[in-house]
Parts: C-alpha cells; sequence; structure tokens
C-alpha cells in the first residue's frame, strides 16, 4: 500500500502564545495510506482541527515529526478559506482560478455543488455562508489533490449541499483525512476512525458504525 503520510510521536498543542496553551494530543504514531478515508472524531475542544492545522504547518509541533509520501499533493479545506471577498461572478471566480478548463467542464463542476443555470453569475460577495462553502469546495476538488484534508466541511451546508459533497467525494479516489460532527455524513464516508480522547489518539480500522458499536460493548468504568 501506498504511504500518504507518516506521523511519529506527534505532540501539538492549543493555545500557542496564551497562559492557557496546553497540549492536545501526545505522541501521536500513525501511518495513512492510499484509499483510506480517516474520520477525525472527539468532543468539541479535543484539538482535532489544531492537529489539522499543524499537519498543515499552520501551528507548530510540540514534539514529534511528520512526513508526506512522495508525490502527494494536498487539498485543504477549512472554514477560514471559504471567506471570499470578491466582486466576480462565481463563474469567473472559478474559471480565473482555472484558465485551462472550457465553459462547459466549468459549469458542469459548479452544477455538481448545486450552481445551476443564472446561479454562476451571482457575485461571489452576495453569496450565502453555505454557498461560499460549495463555491470553496468546487475549486477544491477542480484541483484534484490526492490526499484531502477537511475541517467540518459541511458547516452551513443545508441538506442538499451535503449530499452535493457526499456524491462529489463518493467518487473520489484519492486519500481523505477529515473533522465532522455530522454523524450521516461520518457513517456515509469514513473507512477508519481516528479517536482523540484525554490527550490521546487512537486508531480503529473500522466504519463508523463498527466503532459505535464497538463503543456500545465496551465495559463501562465504575463510578
Amino acid at each position: 500500500m501506498n504511504e500518504i503520510i507518516r506521523i511519529e510521536n506527534l505532540t501539538h498543542t492549543y493555545g500557542e502564545g496564551t497562559p492557557f496553551r496546553r497540549s492536545a494530543v501526545e505522541n501521536l504514531s500513525l501511518d495513512i495510506y492510499h484509499g483510506e478515508f480517516l474520520g477525525l472524531i472527539g468532543h468539541t475542544g479535543s484539538g482535532k482541527s489544531t492537529l489539522m492545522k499543524t499537519l498543515m504547518h499552520q501551528v507548530p509541533a510540540l514534539s514529534g515529526t511528520f512526513l508526506l509520501g512522495h508525490q502527494i499533493d494536498v487539498g485543504y479545506f477549512d472554514q477560514e478559506l471559504a471567506q471570499f471577498d470578491s466582486s466576480k461572478t462565481v463563474l469567473e471566480e472559478v474559471w480565473d482560478s482555472f484558465p485551462d478548463l472550457d465553459r462547459t467542464s466549468i459549469r458542469t463542476a459548479l452544477g455538481s455543488f448545486l450552481f445551476t443555470q443564472d446561479e454562476v453569475f451571482k457575485t461571489v460577495d452576495c453569496l450565502s455562508g453555505g454557498e461560499k462553502v460549495r463555491l470553496s469546495l468546487v475549486k477544491l476538488m477542480l484541483s484534484k489533490p490526492n490526499f484531502l484534508m477537511l475541517d467540518e466541511p459541511t458547516n452551513h451546508l443545508d441538506l442538499l449541499g451535503k449530499e452535493a459533497l457526499e456524491e462529489s467525494l463518493g467518487e473520489y479516489e484519492g486519500t481523505m483525512l477529515f473533522v465532522s460532527h455530522d454523524r450521516y455524513f461520518i457513517s456515509k464516508l469514513a473507512t477508519a476512525i481516528l479517536e482523540i480522547k484525554d490527550g490521546q489518539a487512537t486508531y480503529y480500522p473500522l466504519t463508523y458504525e463498527e466503532y459505535l458499536e464497538k463503543d456500545r460493548q465496551a465495559p463501562k468504568e465504575q463510578a
């Protein structure tokens, strides 16, 4: 199997530069291989987004290393990347980013994320939060990365938007690490689970339903 990323003894923190800095995950060692769709789960504040930012070199690791495999092209999504402020139309925004594509290809890509007919002529600065997320995802998928890192991609999406994203990712042939609190979305896509809990990350080579069943069957600690 092709190794996409190797993580060794990684400890990362959040609250960098503040009196509240603390470890989020300690001594994480993990190899992610081609074709895995790894769902990153855990309670709010457990450090999921910070781990993603660490792997994107946006937040420094406290210790440990991580290394991408050969010819890995990362596509990264978070909510901040979806904050467009442009007077261009939706069509122009995408076409200017991918000038080598023809109009039909651009319209098809936009249509797959529900930008149809006159909606492609809306100006970007007039889009709703959900529409900006969809536009960001169009551009991300057109860039054809072989390793997707998605941080809460379904936030601000309505049901139709989520279904469009699920359909697009269902056809994706690369590798994915994604953060989500949407149980249906995780269940639909994840081939394995990485759970962050109490500063430790545990890898489960299970679907989300299998993970939940394992958790239900685990003996409960006595109070």
